[in-house]
């Protein structure tokens, strides 16, 4: 499906750091508009035209930024795995060459005796989600969002390491990253490029606060249980944090910031 021209809202791209919160609720409501005239809504652009199926990462390929390494996808879970409303979730990422000079990974004690291990798909093979041979592998999971059929965010979360084989930062660091989310090119999925970047800028303060939250549960769990298994490789821990939203009111708060 050919996505509508996304021109008119950027003429250069803004990153979630760069936004004000006024900002980002014009360039949601412009992105959103332009959507409308053509009919068509941020998960149409993705799947194709098509209600997503459970499993399959959308688009195929997912979209990554060969500029800024920003990358997400969206897909879905069987039904008992979703908040009531949704419809699947985006995943979104920094790679490696987008990252600050100097970032270095968090490294626990126990990592030398208990190698990580990463997700495998159903069929087989290691499911790596980053595509840049340049990142090398190294990739920071931001924030997921759970979404409603017409795209509306309903909730965000973050997850355990071997949810999604990324190299684990910080939060204070990943907070950093958060800021650097952005897109510098033009393709097929530019609208809704933009629209993920409105979305975490307009919901910033909650996305703080779980990625802090993060931190704290995995150090909770590590203490209480790092005798059983590793903190980062425990399939008891699939999310470490997660909050309902009120978009509606995250948006208007960021209008009313108008001067």
């Amino acid at each position: 499906m050919i996505a509508p021209n996304a021109a008119p809202i950027a003429a250069a791209p803004v990153s979630v750091g760069s936004l004000g919160a006024a900002e980002a609720a014009a360039e949601y409501l412009a992105v959103m508009g332009a959507l409308a005239d053509a009919r068509i809504g941020p998960l149409e652009i993705l799947a194709g035209g098509v209600p997503p199926e459970p499993g399959p990462h959308y688009p195929a390929g997912e979209v990554w930024d060969q500029v800024t390494h920003a990358q997400y996808f969206f897909h879905a879970h069987a039904d008992g795995d979703r908040h009531p409303g949704e419809v699947g979730h985006f995943h979104t990422f920094l790679g490696q060459g987008g990252m600050p000079r100097g970032l270095v990974p968090l490294v626990l004690p126990e990592m030398a005796l208990a190698p990580l291990k990463l997700p495998v798909k159903e069929k087989g093979g290691v499911s790596m989600t980053h595509r840049s041979a340049r990142d090398r592998g190294v990739f920071s999971h931001l924030i997921g969002i759970s979404v409603d059929a017409a795209g509306v965010p309903l909730a965000l979360f973050t997850t355990n390491r071997w949810v999604t084989g990324e190299t684990w930062y910080r939060a204070e660091d990943v907070i950093r990253l958060l800021d650097r989310f952005a897109f510098a090119e033009a393709g097929p999925t530019a609208l809704v490029d933009r629209w993920l970047v409105a979305v975490l800028r307009l919901l910033r303060r909650p996305v703080v606060e779980l990625i802090e939250a993060r931190d704290a549960v995995m150090m909770d769990w590590r203490r209480r249980r790092s005798r059983q298994s590793h903190v980062f490789d425990d399939r008891r821990l699939e999310v470490m944090s997660e909050r309902p939203i009120d978009f509606a009111a995250a948006l208007a708060e960021a209008r009313a910031q108008v001067a």
